[in-house]
């Protein structure tokens, strides 16, 4: 195989992986998630909350795979191809831009979730005061 014929296939295999990693992370995370949000937001809302859940972590996995570029200072595409090593090295940097954008997707979720369960909890606290006022 080519350099040539390596770079194209490893770009959309890389690819597909990085998307695969996004629908792994977001499988794992789905049920949970899902509990919280139907606790605090309701089963309409929860759904919508899945939904962009779903969305933007895999999203963020092709984000991050599409963040790193095969150019760098000028490089002309013979010099991209002239070595493999260099071809390897953008496809593990591809992986890792994927991999850091689904852990800050995750992050970012994570807050909105403990968010969600402050304002849960709250609300059940003023739930159960008032209705000690009214014994």
């Amino acid at each position: 195989m080519t350099n040539e014929h390596y770079l194209i296939v490893s770009y959309f295999l890389v690819g597909l992986v990085s998307l695969s990693l996004g629908v792994a992370a977001y499988r794992v995370l789905r049920h949970p998630f899902a509990a919280v949000a139907e606790a605090v937001a309701g089963s309409r809302r929860a759904a919508t909350l899945r939904r962009i859940l779903a969305l933007s972590i895999t999203m963020a996995a092709v984000l991050g795979f599409l963040s790193v570029s095969y150019r760098g200072c000028g490089m002309s595409y013979e010099e991209i191809v002239k070595e493999r090593s260099y071809l390897v090295q953008k496809n593990r940097e591809q992986l890792e831009g994927a991999g850091n954008w689904i852990a800050g997707t995750v992050l970012a979720w994570g807050a909105v979730v403990a968010i969600l369960l402050a304002l849960l909890r709250s609300k059940e606290k003023e739930e159960d005061q008032s209705a000690g006022e009214g014994n």
